[in-house]
């Protein structure tokens, strides 16, 4: 019998991932991929990247090469529940037989959703929610797993939503973002290719190269645990060190290019392997869900208060972090040392320009709002993993501070 009186999370599961290519040029094999997976009508679900070509790009691929295509282009940032439900029924009506999200973690997200609708006959999106009370699994073992295929072509450098079997939704009418986990969610495959990833603005390099990062801390300071988890996460946060500056000011710099794509992939597999996001991301999740602001500019935003609080339980995790980061602690105790990365996180915020706090200013986040973004986070899986027990009072208190 499992004595859970004595452990915390007695048993570490890993979680599906999904094949994973890496290289320059990647992106023009993906009509190859979608065969691979007998799709044969695809629809390419993405916001519509504007400005690049891209999506007519990926179109003429697969056409040239008989695979048929329709678009469906209104996915927006934070996807919400009726794009999600549109999304299906353009699917639907369009009788295609597989998916191919072009995009970042938007269009990868309403995609590996939109499959998931279409598994259960249509049934909206919400009802597919993974909570702490009333467990993920309970949800994920009354619904039908999705069976459809998806190839996901990547332009972002730091979601990991194109390799990943999560998803999240933004309800107006829950106020909140959803969390959807499900067997065979991931992608069957994930094309990241340095040459589209070097084509982002450099406000969306910096802030999608942060969430890389996030996920880094995040899986390595995760209760949830592996010792896989350790190894690749502290590698994680040394890549995005090392390189995401020079990527967000010289997306040209292949070197950097290339790194931030592997950092991006090894913070995925980092968390399913047993890793698991924590309080950054929860409060991030649901500060987004209110003011629809690019999810890994708020993870930067709110991470030093938040990991503060975090620091007296596991300073020896914040000094190895440190030490990723390139410091040098030795001749240092070990909350010394565990400072050091505070300041280097400070250091990397103001290069990439981000300013932390001051969330009305930033965002128009109102003092009202507090109190339920608390109670949403209280039952988000996200916060399971982090390294301080959840507490509403000192959670509320540490919003308050940053307002």
């Amino acid at each position: 019998m499992i004595n859970k009186q004595m452990f915390q999370f007695p048993i570490t599961y890993t979680l599906p991932l999904a094949r994973i290519a890496i290289g320059w040029g990647a992106h023009e094999t993906v009509a190859d991929e979608c065969k691979g997976v007998n799709i044969k009508k695809a629809l390419i679900v993405t916001t519509g990247l504007k400005g690049t070509g891209i999506v007519d790009e990926i179109k003429q691929i697969l056409t040239t090469n008989g695979v048929a295509a329709e678009i469906y282009d209104k996915v927006t940032s934070n996807p919400k529940e009726h794009e999600v439900m549109e999304a299906y029924n353009v699917f639907k009506d369009a009788e295609c037989d597989g998916v191919v999200s072009v995009g970042g973690g938007s269009s990868h997200d309403c995609g590996k959703m939109l499959r998931i609708v279409f598994a259960n006959d249509g049934q909206n999106i919400c009802d597919f929610a993974a909570y702490i009370d009333r467990p993920w699994t309970e949800v994920a073992a009354k619904s039908k797993p999705p069976t459809i295929p998806q190839v996901s072509v990547n332009t972002t450098g730091g979601t990991g939503a194109e390799a990943t079997a999560a998803a999240m939704v933004t309800s107006k009418k829950h106020r909140a973002k959803l969390g959807m986990l499900m067997p065979a969610l991931a992608p069957n495959i994930a094309l990241v290719d340095p040459l589209l990833i070097r084509l982002m603005p450099q406000n969306i390099a910096a802030w999608t190269g942060y969430d890389a990062f996030a996920h880094g801390f995040d899986s390595f300071l995760s209760r949830i645990q592996s010792q896989y988890t350790l190894a690749i996460s502290l590698w994680t946060i040394k890549l995005v060190a090392e390189n995401l500056r020079e990527f967000v000011y010289n997306r040209m710099n292949q070197v950097a290019c290339e790194n931030m794509c592997w950092a991006e992939n090894m913070m995925v597999a980092g968390l399913h392997l047993g890793g698991g996001a924590g309080i950054v991301h929860a409060i991030g999740h649901q500060i987004g869900a209110l003011t629809d602001a690019h999810h890994g500019l708020l993870n930067a935003v709110v991470t030093l208060p938040l990991q503060r609080h975090n620091e007296a339980t596991c300073p020896e995790k914040f000094a190895a972090m440190a030490r990723a980061m390139g410091v040098d602690t030795r001749g240092m105790t070990k909350m010394q040392a565990a400072d050091k990365w505070f300041d280097e996180v400070e250091r990397l915020l103001a290069d990439l320009n981000i300013k932390t706090g001051h969330l009305h200013e930033q965002f128009g986040l109102q003092e009202k709002d507090l109190d339920h973004i608390v109670k949403i986070c209280s039952n988000d899986w996200c916060s399971e993993g982090n390294p301080r027990a959840f507490d509403y009072n000192e959670y509320l208190a540490l919003l308050k501070s940053m307002l």
